[in-house]
């Protein structure tokens, strides 16, 4: 299979949130659960961060069924990226 090595560790999704439209975490599971307690806070901690990216969308975001929003929370070890689908 050729190709350049990875550069560090597969980047995978170790906390996955579901997020009600009054903008509050309706379910939240991550892997490894010892780190359950950080990662609620890093969702908590963006979701304001979302909601302003959503607003600031406007009607755009009306004509579209789902919507990644990019980067949004960057960490030392984790990047938060959030989709919406409305």
């Amino acid at each position: 299979m050729g190709g350049a090595p990875s550069a560090g560790p597969p980047k995978t999704a170790i906390c996955i949130p579901v997020i009600t439209k009054e903008n509050y975490p309706l379910y939240i599971r991550s892997t490894p659960t010892e780190n359950e307690l950080r990662f609620q806070y890093m969702v908590h901690t963006s979701l304001d961060m979302v909601d302003e990216k959503i607003s600031s969308m406007g009607k755009a975001l009306v004509n579209q069924r789902e919507l990644y929003l990019g980067l949004l929370y960057p960490t030392e070890d984790y990047k938060l990226t959030f989709w919406t689908r409305h």
